[in-house]
């Protein structure tokens, strides 16, 4: 389908060019047709034959193409994802103090974004130190007890459980002090800091939004009926909106369709040099499938056939029009590739739309022909 849409708008952009090129054939033909048919019609009468005067055959003008090597490619649509994104929480409730990197700057990573207030963990980790030293004093003592048949074994488990109900608490609050210190998980780019000094926030509450942008995730969906020519790990093409292109690899294929639209997902990674691009911009995952040999042309060069397929008008080496038909490549706004054109064929560019297959024509190169006018 997107190949049709392609060629009806070479087609119609073909069909404009011809129009305004008509006078090149047309006027040329007519005038010269006319001398023969006026020089002609003279020598007729004064001979007193009644001959049908042959028409001059249509000059065109044709430019000669070489095949190239070219890869037929499978174009995706997608976009870029950053690699890791994370919304960084507060794992303790506490009163924001000091925010450390503003949103926009980049971090390593340990490095610490947002600070919460110790608001009293101090006094409450002094007190389970002391708790943990009691404990194992009474456990040991309980042990030696024991030992010599003084104490039970009952009364030696308790005290082993105190012992480790102290360590227990001593780790909570050694961790609820940690979690005071918002830190970064692996180095990205700080997107955005959404607290204040000095505002209190609860466990949960969002503090910072990390992104990794050193390479990106292009995510895209593929029909089911090109699904069997990609090829994990396969080097692509990614084009940017912007007009730049990276290098990639593809590197996940779906194995199950999306219920909905039935097509699969895919994912390609590419490096993001120097941090330059953005998450989020619209781009193309250009998937080579093949080698091919492969003509460029200009949309003025194209014609349609009998059976409505695309094509192009050949000068045979009989002087004489061949309509040719073509499969398209790829397109970009300056014209197509194409095969299906012969090696070294003369392509008519300029007054095909005056002429038919087997019709004797004069071939006029582009290049005389520009010269000439000139």
């Amino acid at each position: 389908m997107k190949t049709s849409y392609i060629a009806a708008g070479l087609l119609v952009l073909a069909l404009g060019l011809w129009m305004a090129s008509g006078a090149f054939s047309s006027d040329d033909a007519a005038s010269e047709v006319a001398g023969d048919q006026n020089t002609t019609g003279e020598q007729n009468s004064a001979s007193g034959s009644d001959t049908t005067p042959l028409a001059k055959p249509i000059k065109v003008e044709y430019i000669d193409v070489q095949l190239e090597p070219r890869s037929r490619d499978i174009i995706l649509q997608g976009q870029l994802e950053p690699r890791r994104h994370l919304h960084m929480r507060a794992e303790t409730s506490s009163i924001v103090e000091t925010i450390s990197i503003e949103k926009g700057a980049r971090v390593n990573k340990g490095d610490t974004i947002v600070s919460l207030s110790l608001d009293g963990r101090e006094t409450d980790l002094m007190e389970a130190q002391a708790q943990l030293q009691t404990a194992r004093s009474q456990q040991k003592a309980a042990a030696s007890l024991r030992q010599k048949g003084l104490q039970s074994q009952v009364q030696l488990e308790q005290t082993q459980a105190q012992l480790a109900s102290a360590r227990a608490q001593l780790s909570r609050i050694q961790r609820d002090i940690e979690n005071t210190k918002i830190i970064a998980p692996f180095a990205g780019l700080v997107n955005a800091v959404p607290v204040e000094v000095g505002e209190m926030i609860d466990r949960g509450a969002v503090v910072a939004e990390l992104v990794d942008n050193s390479r990106f995730i292009v995510t895209a969906q593929v029909a089911q009926q090109l699904l069997s020519q990609l090829t994990l790990n396969a080097d692509i093409d990614v084009k940017l909106i912007t007009g730049d292109t990276l290098p990639g690899k593809l590197t996940y294929i779906s194995s199950v369709a999306d219920a909905a639209s039935r097509s699969f997902s895919v994912e390609a990674e590419v490096d993001n040099v120097d941090g330059k691009y953005a998450a989020g911009v619209s781009a193309s995952l250009v998937v080579p499938i093949e080698k091919v040999e492969a003509i460029f042309i200009t949309p003025s060069a194209l014609s349609l056939g009998d059976d409505g397929g695309l094509g192009v008008k050949i000068i045979d080496e009989n002087q004489e029009v061949v309509f040719t038909p073509i499969d398209l490549v790829s397109s970009t706004l300056e014209g197509a590739w194409v095969t299906g054109i012969p090696d070294n064929s003369k392509v008519i560019t300029l007054g095909q739309g005056f002429v038919k297959p087997g019709q004797k024509v004069e071939p006029v190169k582009a290049a005389t022909a520009s010269e000439e006018a000139s």
